[in-house]
């Protein structure tokens, strides 16, 4: 099996080299299948990553969210060793550049307690149908993840090539126990 760090280049360079054309094909097939899945249409309190460029696209899901009436809060990175807040927001609008170069809110009154999203969408670079999850290797996601219900849906947006055999897992990772791609959701299929 590949290290954690050989598994993360290949998927940082295979997204890097998509060309405009098919990103766009591949997020919108992402995206239709996020809106007919039961799992968004009964969320009410949603906890969603803010896509960079070279992600899956969660901007068109974070404003379909906003026009069905859900609550949307977004992570604010606090520091390394506080981890991230869940901000919630109304509007994209509300975001400006923070740490890592990721759109972010300001810290303000308006922090979410962990265990009250019913949905949580999670980035990541390498997933594995077993609930493996690789990410960028700061530990945000799997600090924060800690302190969610137990009845939470942790889903991963996945382009279908960044799901691979199996992931390397440590104790401290936390697994998802869903995956939507291009391709198909795999709702609790994950375990």
């Amino acid at each position: 099996m590949d290290s954690k760090t050989e598994i993360r280049n290949k998927m940082i360079n295979k997204r890097m080299n998509l060309n405009n054309e098919i990103k766009a094909r591949l997020d919108e097939g992402i995206y239709m299948n996020v809106c007919k899945s039961t799992i968004f249409k009964k969320a009410e309190n949603i906890f969603i990553y803010v896509s960079l460029d070279y992600e899956v696209d969660t901007k068109k899901i974070i404003n379909k969210a906003f026009s069905l009436g859900k609550s949307v809060s977004v992570p604010k990175v606090i520091s390394k060793s506080e981890g991230m807040a869940a901000v919630n927001i109304k509007s994209l609008s509300e975001l400006s550049l923070g740490k890592y170069n990721i759109l972010e809110p300001e810290i303000h009154n308006n922090i979410a307690s962990a265990n009250e999203f019913d949905l949580i969408i999670v980035p990541g670079l390498a997933f594995d149908k077993k609930g493996g999850r690789l990410g960028y290797g700061g530990g945000f996601y799997d600090r924060y993840l800690k302190n969610c219900s137990s009845t939470c849906n942790i889903v991963a947006l996945s382009y279908s090539f960044q799901i691979i055999d199996e992931v390397p897992m440590d104790i401290n990772d936390i697994k998802i126990n869903n995956i939507i791609t291009e391709k198909e959701n795999l709702v609790n299929n994950v375990f």
